[in-house]
């Protein structure tokens, strides 16, 4: 702990929320060394005040927990999940959905404000109020179950991790999950328990639902670490007959198991995918087009909410009355953003890496009628953009956010606007800062016109943000540059 006394209870106060849902607290203890201090504390809301103990000091981060009484925050209520405080699938159940709106609004405004250095006027001035989700809970359409083989009871326990750990909560249902998830997630659970299904109850390390909410077609993916003989058939008649008592009209309609051998990285596995079952993809609608998804494509997570999200870029394409005569949607996935908006556009060009989400995205837009659109599979920063003059450009990269390269390919293009989706506040500060930084060199070029957070995720931490760039004629407004480790002194208020 170095100078830090762990037994001393100090006071404080919650100004914030952190990405990983825990309480951005402030000691307020007069005289103590450790007054003005950020500590991070699980279970702490904005406004809410006591004693805390700080436990630990790990990568220039100090951690803390709640000691003795806490002083309420009115916007606390009772979490539906009664594994909420285990379970590491939500992170702020525990607050009404107005003070979860207003938690993300302000952790979109401060990453622009504290890590992009945008004055907090002009924030405030283009954002717009938050897209609200009209279901908080039961709204996931894909989940990811891990499972764990008991050698000594010689059976599988398949849950969702547990805060912080590896370790599976045994929970009734989630209350994230949409309901015909978890009814497989019981059916997986009983099926591989059996004394004939052993073997591959040992290699089973993961599995994956993805539910077409619109559809009611479902997809099940068995990850496996070695080859390994599943009884699809076995398993699609015990759950088919589980998923009809249930009558919600959904019906299994494709199987896969992916290999992946021990050792590989999960965050960027590199697996054998093979169809075991039924079909290759699963349809979802969104709208008034439908879209085929492989076991491997992107696509949200939220299929509802996912047609207020894509409502609003549509609505920021025509926001100067002038269609895109040619519009780029980078990191397309399976075409979705591109094809939905086809009707406020001319012609679309579409590039993603993945070859089967590639695929996907060119039989979406054949099933759709959907005409003067291609598709190409290329990194985006490494597409040769040759002659292309877009009107337009989307971006939805990954939490990661975009390359550098791409960035300064996005200024050659100097399209009239760019919208910039994004599901991770701060590497979209980073990113629009780069943009601004890069542009001086070459003359101003772009100003943000708007700002749209969307809540795709409700109960999480998690927030999707839609900015519209315009082309400018005006050198946009920066305040002095701040280094990125300013950040650790900066205070995440709650407005």
């Amino acid at each position: 702990m170095g100078l830090f006394d762990s037994n001393k209870a100090l006071s404080a106060r919650c100004v914030g929320i952190s990405n990983e849902g825990c309480g951005v607290v402030r000691i307020e203890e007069k005289g103590a060394k450790e007054e003005g201090m950020k500590v991070f504390v699980h279970d702490m809301l904005p406004g809410e005040k006591g004693r805390i103990r700080i436990t630990e000091r790990k990568n220039n981060m100090t951690y803390g927990v709640k000691t003795g009484k806490i002083e309420s925050s009115k916007n606390r209520c009772e979490p539906m999940c009664p594994e909420f405080p285990r379970c590491g699938g939500c992170q702020i159940q525990h607050a009404t959905y107005e003070s979860q709106l207003q938690m993300k609004e302000s952790m979109v405004r401060n990453c622009l404000v504290r890590m992009g250095h945008f004055p907090e006027n002009e924030i405030r001035a283009c954002m717009e109020k938050i897209l609200p989700s009209r279901e908080q809970f039961y709204y996931r359409n894909q989940m990811q179950y891990p499972v764990e083989y008991s050698r000594e009871k010689r059976c599988v326990n398949i849950g969702l991790y547990e805060r912080n750990s590896h370790r599976i909560v045994e929970h009734e249902k989630c209350f994230l999950a949409d309901p015909s998830a978890e009814i497989i997630r019981n059916v997986a659970q009983i099926f591989f328990s059996g004394l004939d299904q052993i073997e591959a109850a040992k290699a089973l390390r993961q599995i994956v639902v993805r539910v077409g909410m619109m559809s009611k077609e479902m997809m099940i993916i068995f990850v496996v670490n070695k080859p390994v003989k599943i009884n699809a058939e076995a398993f699609v008649k015990t759950a088919s007959e589980a998923l009809k008592n249930a009558k919600n009209g959904m019906r299994i309609v494709s199987i896969w198991t992916e290999e992946r051998p021990s050792g590989t990285k999960w965050k960027n596995p590199k697996g054998v995918w093979t169809n075991i079952w039924g079909e290759t993809t699963i349809r979802e609608i969104l709208g008034n087009r439908v879209f085929r998804i492989s076991p491997d494509s992107f696509f949200q997570v939220n299929s509802k909410q996912t047609v207020v999200l894509y409502d609003k870029i549509k609505e920021y394409l025509r926001k100067d009355g002038v269609l895109p005569r040619m519009l780029l949607d980078l990191y397309c996935g399976t075409g979705s953003i591109g094809i939905y908006c086809s009707d406020a556009c001319h012609h679309m060009y579409g590039i993603e890496s993945v070859e089967s989400a590639v695929i996907d995205a060119r039989n979406n837009a054949r099933s759709n009628f959907i005409e003067d659109t291609e598709f190409f599979c290329c990194r985006a920063e490494d597409f040769d953009f040759g002659a292309m003059m877009p009107d337009a450009i989307i971006i939805d990269p990954p939490r990661k956010g975009c390359d550098e390269k791409l960035i300064e390919k996005l200024l050659e293009l100097a399209p009239t606007r760019i919208i910039y989706v994004s599901c991770n506040p701060a590497t979209l500060a980073r990113d629009l800062q780069r943009l601004f930084e890069l542009q001086q060199e070459k003359g101003a070029k772009y100003g943000i016109k708007s700002i749209c957070p969307v809540d795709m995720f409700p109960n999480t931490t998690h927030v999707e943000t839609v900015v519209l760039l315009s082309k400018t004629s005006e050198a946009p407004k920066k305040e002095p540059s701040l280094k990125f480790s300013d950040m650790d002194e900066q205070e995440t208020e709650v407005l």
